[in-house]
């Protein structure tokens, strides 16, 4: 049974387990990187929302043994956690006026997303490009974000200008910036306590060289090198210029300049580790940046 007869065999469950007030289909969705994923949609219109769940992590059990009714019931688990118990009202999101102060920047790949591009406003930087989304909470459902599509902008009468004015007002307020040593990193994921995160590193670049920067919720964090004043602070914080290494595009990682780094060597471990660690929805770039802390500039390394 391959990933599209799997999908088939569990819509068909749950459409007969959920019954006829709610409408389960299968639709492949594009997300970040061209990746395309399997997704069960089930549409209960009185509740106004659709909740997605993809379905290639489960596919994956199936293949490897995991008991087939096992899957099917931590599939109904998640898609009852994921529908409300009411509607929700979504009409907020037609009016600019009611989402304009909310709307905030992110990072994506040019080159990977050219297609999908297409689709959405966004602003060129370097090999990346500046996208925009809409962060909601709701305590019904949660927390998430909503693309601004380029139906959206229509709808709203804007322009990319306009949207990347409230952008660039907006996303440092909402998703501040933070920094931290890599080790500490490292510690929090290995589950023990590390040392605090910050907006600047403490006492320049001390015994670990390598910081990580992101923002305070870790959700496509990569997005505070479009921070000026930041980078600029962080060079006067670091006393020099520095690399910058796109980890993912929720975070990056930073590296003092000395003069003596291989740029070879380095950006070919970026693409190893892209390659071999990283998620591809989550790669950012395969390229290596500098920031100039005389100039206070980004730039891609040649």
């Amino acid at each position: 049974m391959n990933k599209y007869e799997f999908g088939e065999m569990v819509k068909e469950r749950v459409a007969k387990v959920l019954g006829e007030q709610v409408q389960v289909s299968l639709q492949e969705v594009r997300k970040n990187n061209n990746v395309m994923k399997l997704g069960l949609m089930v549409n209960d219109k009185k509740k106004g929302i659709a909740p997605t769940l993809y379905l290639e992590d489960l596919y994956e059990d199936y293949v490897d043994g995991r008991d087939e009714e096992e899957i099917l019931d931590v599939i109904l688990e998640n898609l009852r956690k994921g529908m409300p118990k009411e509607k929700i009202d979504v009409s907020f999101y037609e009016h600019y006026d009611e989402v304009r102060d909310k709307i905030c920047y992110k990072l994506i790949n040019y080159e990977k997303n050219e297609d999908f591009l297409k689709e959405i406003p966004y602003v060129p930087f370097l090999d990346l490009a500046i996208c925009f989304f809409y962060p909601f909470w709701h305590e019904k459902i949660g927390s998430g974000c909503i693309l601004v599509r380029n139906d959206h902008v229509e709808r709203w009468g804007v322009t990319t200008k306009e949207l990347w004015k409230r952008a660039n007002e907006n996303t440092r307020k909402l998703f501040p910036e933070a920094c931290c040593p890599m080790d500490a990193m490292l510690m929090e994921m290995a589950g023990t306590t590390p040392r605090p995160w910050g907006p600047l590193p403490e006492n320049g670049w001390g015994s670990f060289p390598i910081k990580v920067l992101t923002n305070r919720q870790r959700a496509f964090g990569s997005a505070v090198i479009l921070y000026d004043d930041y980078l600029e602070s962080l060079s006067k914080s670091l006393h020099g210029s520095f690399f910058i290494i796109p980890s993912s595009i929720h975070e990056v990682l930073i590296l003092p300049y000395d003069g003596d780094e291989d740029e070879e060597s380095l950006e070919w471990i970026i693409q190893d580790v892209n390659e071999r660690h990283v998620d591809p929805e989550d790669v950012l770039s395969d390229r290596l940046y500098y920031y100039d802390g005389k100039e206070k500039k980004m730039k891609l390394i040649p």
